[in-house]
């Protein structure tokens, strides 16, 4: 107990003094303003929503585990789901501002959840959880930004339990590069990779012949808006991902919706998906959902 305290009590003054060296510096703590704006369309957006989801994610076998029993295997073919995400995005200190932009460092966290809703309990399917931090900058029509990311994803306990599905290692350290271009008023380009320096998947014996070493991503998206009320805007984008770990495999995603713009965000947007799941225990298994998602973006 005494070492943890003491270890709390060093790390609060390097906090304090850290901050108090960057102030004499001239940079500035906790800026409001964000040099990047995730992509609309990625399914791992970070976020506050809920959605309900249709889903075809159990309709075949999955092949990352031995074989588990669907207590009503039709049904199950096309799901329905509550779909949960929890995140922020924090910047911590403008290390540099000009006329057209800036950089600034900033930290990361989000977990993405499921339960099935036509099930006694809401039974939790799984987590996704993400924690990172980097850079963002922006000059011009130019943006993007550069992190190191944690994930780490878990099959969920009441699943497992009512069908006998065995979690697996599945995660990550990665670093996270993407870059923007404003294409149009409103409209922009983006693509962007992921360095795998250290996967969890060859932990499992049963993929240590899979190699994880790669991402790449590219879409575009867009906001706008058309209307007097300069509040009310409209949303959309669509999103390429595909991952060496499916052997390339294409995921396509894309969004649309509308709500309230400004520095932060509450909006109703549709979300269609298909490529290999976006839940990490089930990677190897095709899904094609449909999804009405209320969300927040701070």
């Amino acid at each position: 107990m005494q070492r943890a305290v003491r270890s709390i009590a060093v790390t609060t003054v390097l906090m304090m003094s850290g901050a108090a060296a960057a102030l004499a510096q001239g940079y500035v703590l906790l800026p409001e303003t964000r040099f990047f704006r995730g992509p609309n369309a990625d399914p791992f957006l970070t976020r506050f929503s809920v959605a309900v989801q249709s889903t075809n994610l159990l309709a075949s076998p999955a092949t990352e585990r031995p074989p588990f029993f669907l207590p009503d295997p039709e049904d199950s073919k096309q799901d329905v789901v509550a779909a949960v995400a929890i995140g922020g995005i924090i910047p911590l200190i403008r290390l540099r501002s000009w006329d057209d932009g800036g950089v600034q460092l900033y930290v990361d966290g989000k977990v993405f959840s499921r339960f099935r809703l036509e099930y006694a309990g809401r039974d939790d399917m799984g987590q996704d959880w993400f924690i990172g931090g980097g850079v963002e900058a922006r000059k011009k029509e130019w943006s993007g930004r550069a992190a190191i990311t944690h994930r780490s994803s878990h099959i969920g306990d009441e699943f497992a339990l009512n069908t006998g599905a065995e979690r697996f290692e599945f995660g990550a350290e990665q670093l996270d590069v993407i870059s923007a271009i404003d294409i149009l008023p409103g409209a922009r380009f983006y693509a962007g990779g992921t360095w795998i320096f250290r996967s969890y998947l060859k932990w499992t014996p049963r993929f240590e012949d899979i190699d994880d070493r790669a991402i790449v991503q590219l879409g575009a998206d867009g906001e706008w808006a058309p209307w007097t009320n300069q509040q009310l805007h409209v949303y959309a984008g669509i999103d390429y991902q595909a991952a060496e770990r499916t052997e390339w495999k294409s995921g396509i995603a894309a969004a649309a919706g509308i709500g309230l713009g400004g520095k932060r965000s509450f909006r109703l947007m549709a979300r269609v998906y298909d490529g290999p799941s976006t839940m990490g225990e089930f990677f190897l298994t095709p899904e094609r959902y449909f999804a009405l998602e209320l969300v927040t973006e701070f």
